[in-house]
């Protein structure tokens, strides 16, 4: 019983330490890099930025737009990095508004 615990707790460390890597290395608030900042929620709309993993971005509203990935909403942010203000699809976003546009 004794060893089996030792083990689970050791099991448990690795899984933490493993996961923590992970977070490390993705801090921000984009699932990838490059991800396009654009003037309206349409993959049409003039890009104003691009966004990276270890960015942040403050959320401002969402609306609907080109579908991507199965999904047609886009989120209008701030990137706290940059300053460009613009629309992302929801999919390349770790975060999103609370309102509607």
């Amino acid at each position: 019983m004794r060893k089996a615990a030792r083990f689970t707790a050791v099991a448990l460390s690795a899984a933490t330490i493993a996961l923590g890597t992970v977070t490390v290395a993705h801090a921000g608030d984009y699932t990838e890099n490059g991800v396009r900042i654009r003037s309206n929620s349409t993959t049409g709309s003039a890009v104003l930025g691009l966004g990276y993993t270890s960015h942040t971005i403050t959320p401002i509203c969402y609306q609907a737009g080109t579908v991507i990935n199965g999904n047609k909403w886009w989120d209008k942010h701030r990137n706290n990095n940059t300053g460009v203000t613009g629309f992302s699809s929801m999919t390349l976003l770790t975060k999103w508004a609370s309102s509607h546009c």
